[in-house]
């Protein structure tokens, strides 16, 4: 990656970690609040035994670690693959949260489902797919999370936990299926910003990924997504340069959650 990329992502990180540090900061957040938080009983969440033994300030960095890793699936991997794909000099065209038109086309719809219930009953293969033509002009629009455009092939990317619910992967599959009965010379791609189940893509085992995609045709991991928008090597930069802003900023964090200082 180019130096101008890692301070672009450096200055993001240091307003998105900042953002959260307020919210949980000790003179923001009382730690009487932050137990009715935690610990609600109209939520089922009454905890006693659990409120007497932990302390306070592991209970505010345990709640400031589950924002942190729910604040990072939710915009922060797009924002970042967005400054490295434009910075990347691969692509003509890098668009986030971008709005297209697609087929509605009533005979793609009656497709669309049925061959999504065959994947689900295993009757047939999530990948390859013949799609029809569009019978009709009915439209819709489609918001996908990353475009990118080589000029030559279109790609949509969505990029998401990867550890996703059912619902979302089939919403996911279903937006893929009718961008490619929309669009010539396009390819889509269902990405996780890493693998949880290590660095090797064999490894990944997360059921409901595997019965709406082909892993090997559909599914960018870790470092290939990575280095697909990126370039060889954006992984293991992005990787270094997160651990450069972790082991300087750590500390600092630290007592600032714990005191309120910093």
């Amino acid at each position: 990656m180019k130096k101008s990329t890692k301070e672009k992502i450096w200055v993001y990180l240091e307003g998105f970690m900042q953002g959260l540090i307020n919210k949980y900061d000790p003179k923001v957040l009382k730690d009487e609040v932050l137990e009715k938080i935690l610990f609600d009983p109209k939520q089922g969440n009454y905890k006693p035994f659990h409120v007497a033994l932990i302390p306070k300030e592991l209970l505010r960095m345990q709640s400031f670690f589950r924002s942190f890793s729910t604040s990072l699936g939710q915009g922060v991997f797009e924002y970042i693959a967005r400054i490295v794909a434009e910075d990347s000099g691969k692509w003509e065209k890098v668009l986030r949260n971008a709005r297209f038109e697609a087929t509605a086309s009533s005979n793609v719809q009656s497709f669309v489902d049925k061959f999504l219930e065959d994947v689900v009953s295993k009757k047939v293969q999530p990948y390859p797919v013949s799609l029809p033509k569009p019978m009709d002009s009915a439209k819709k629009m489609i918001v996908v999370d990353l475009y990118l455009y080589d000029g030559e092939v279109h790609y949509f990317i969505e990029i998401k936990s990867p550890k996703p619910n059912k619902d979302q992967t089939r919403r996911t599959k279903e937006k893929f299926l009718y961008l490619l009965a929309t669009y010539e010379n396009a390819k889509t791609y269902y990405a996780f910003p890493y693998n949880p189940y290590g660095e090797e893509k064999s490894n990944y085992k997360w059921s409901f990924t595997k019965m709406y995609f082909d892993l090997n045709s559909e599914v960018l991991i870790g470092s290939e997504f990575w280095d697909f928008i990126g370039g060889r090597g954006t992984y293991s930069e992005l990787l270094k340069l997160f651990r450069k802003f972790g082991e300087k900023r750590g500390r600092e964090i630290t007592k600032r959650l714990i005191t309120g200082e910093g």
